[in-house]
């Protein structure tokens, strides 16, 4: 009898072990994350670099698996994808999808940002003050601006005279706007079709930073660099989780994704300023030259884009966007807070 009972009671304590081992492991939440970032790049891996912190700062409860290079969502597809729950986190490029944030496409003007850390700063600044609407199905985990894209040419462009012509690729959107109200000739090509392009001079240059010179290796084509720091533009991008699962997290664990994502929206940009200074560094040991305008040249290309920002806050004010008021926010933060 007495061994019955020792018997029953070690089944009892195994069923409880292992139940204890099932339960604690269904306690472990899982998130998928889609990036369209290479996993080879900087900021793809800091982006790893969150997930991992994600999962130390609560203790393995949470385990975020990036998938990289647009595997799990195409670019243009992964915001509705985050929203529509096919998957939990998702990082992609504004740009693709012209039209679907009408408030932040202000940052798509040339606004004379002058870095990533800027940019990104102003975004997120942006989203505190406006609360966009574009936002309000998705948990706004950070955005990520990129350095300011200059005209990378094949030969130098010192002057709107210069430029007048000239066949340069552009992304679409307000960057085709901008380069046809400088006089020069918008050529829309996909990032795989540029180089080809250029060799063959079927385009004259691109609007583009100077990493994607040295990485995408446009600078074996692009000789020149022309700093219209007035009308050039930033590369806008985002990280959001569904809204669904950011409610079904506890409450703790939301306060750790809030306070890492403040810490890595700083650390990403200053990592993307940090490569853009290396490559400009690089190309210049090639040879590379920097074109920088005068004062007065640098006053011509800025009255010829002054309709651009009309143009902005007529259509987006019919769509029920703030436009002005959006518009004096982001000029008067440049001016008050970027050195």
């Amino acid at each position: 009898m007495k061994k019955r009972i020792i018997v029953v009671g070690c089944l009892l304590f195994c069923i409880g072990l292992f139940a204890g081992v099932s339960y604690g492991a269904e306690k472990v939440i899982k998130m998928e994350l889609s990036s369209f970032r290479p996993s080879t790049d900087k900021i793809s891996l800091m982006l790893q670099e969150w997930c991992d912190e994600v999962g130390k700062r609560t203790n393995g409860r949470v385990k975020v698996t990036l998938h990289p290079g647009g595997t799990l969502t195409p670019p243009a597809q992964t915001f509705d994808s985050v929203m529509n729950e096919v998957v939990d986190i998702g990082e992609g490029p504004m740009g693709v999808t012209t039209g679907r944030f009408p408030l932040m496409e202000v940052l798509d003007l040339p606004l004379g940002i002058r870095s990533s850390y800027s940019g990104s700063m102003l975004a997120m600044e942006l989203i505190k003050k406006f609360k966009p609407k574009e936002f309000a199905k998705v948990k706004m985990l950070f955005m990520l601006s990129s350095p300011p894209a200059y005209l990378q040419t094949r030969k130098p462009i010192k002057s709107l005279e210069e430029l007048r012509g000239a066949k340069i690729r552009a992304l679409g959107g307000t960057t085709t706007k901008v380069i046809r109200a400088l006089g020069a000739v918008p050529v829309v090509l996909s990032p795989t079709d540029v180089y080809d392009a250029l060799s063959k001079g079927v385009a004259d240059g691109a609007v583009v930073i100077s990493d994607a010179l040295t990485t995408l290796k446009w600078g074996d084509v692009l000789h020149y660099t022309t700093m219209n720091v007035s009308t050039s533009y930033v590369n806008n991008g985002y990280l959001v989780m569904n809204l669904n699962k950011w409610k079904s997290l506890p409450p703790d664990v939301q306060q750790t994704i809030d306070k890492l994502s403040d810490e890595y929206v700083v650390k990403m940009s200053k990592l993307w300023d940090q490569k853009e200074k290396d490559a400009i560094a690089s190309l210049k040991s090639k040879g590379h030259k920097t074109i920088i305008l005068s004062a007065a040249e640098e006053e011509k290309w800025a009255k010829k884009i002054a309709p651009l920002y009309d143009e902005y806050v007529k259509e987006k004010t019919a769509k029920g966007v703030p436009a002005a008021d959006v518009l004096a926010f982001c000029r008067d933060w440049i001016k008050k807070n970027q050195k």
